[in-house]
């Protein structure tokens, strides 16, 4: 694609939350996740949760968010993974997956994105966190 990356995150490695902010906000309905890099010698990537920010810095309503593409999911860590509530299940890549790794969430509808909060997975050292990461709003 020739459009720019609404969100640009390096997050950091460890367990937490991490807040990344758009320069400007976008609207859009799709969500395309490209994540570019993960920390030390994973070779999969994984994460937890994600939240979307509205252009006043809140979360939106995950209720109708729908995963619509996935290119590596890992058994029962599937996409749907990253909204579900659920902080101790995660999506991850199978460990073969070249990078970048794509996932394209449907919001429901148009929204407008300021920005993420990203949650890696939980367990000690936070294994496969995201080093690099772009979010694209269609």
């Amino acid at each position: 694609t020739n459009k720019k990356p609404c969100i640009q995150a390096a997050p950091k490695a460890g367990n937490g939350w991490q807040s990344f902010r758009a320069t400007t906000a976008t609207t859009g309905r799709y969500c395309l996740l490209c994540i570019e890099g993960v920390h030390t010698d994973a070779t999969e990537a994984a994460i937890a949760e994600i939240y979307l920010l509205n252009d006043k810095g809140q979360r939106l309503s995950r209720e109708s968010w729908k995963a619509v593409y996935a290119d590596s999911e890992s058994g029962n860590h599937t996409t749907d993974k990253l909204f579900d509530l659920q902080e101790s299940t995660f999506w991850q890549s199978e460990p073969t997956a070249r990078k970048p790794i794509l996932l394209l969430i449907d919001l429901g509808s148009e929204q407008m994105v300021s920005g993420l909060d990203y949650l890696p997975r939980a367990e000690k050292s936070a294994p496969g966190s995201v080093s690099r990461l772009s979010v694209y709003i269609y």
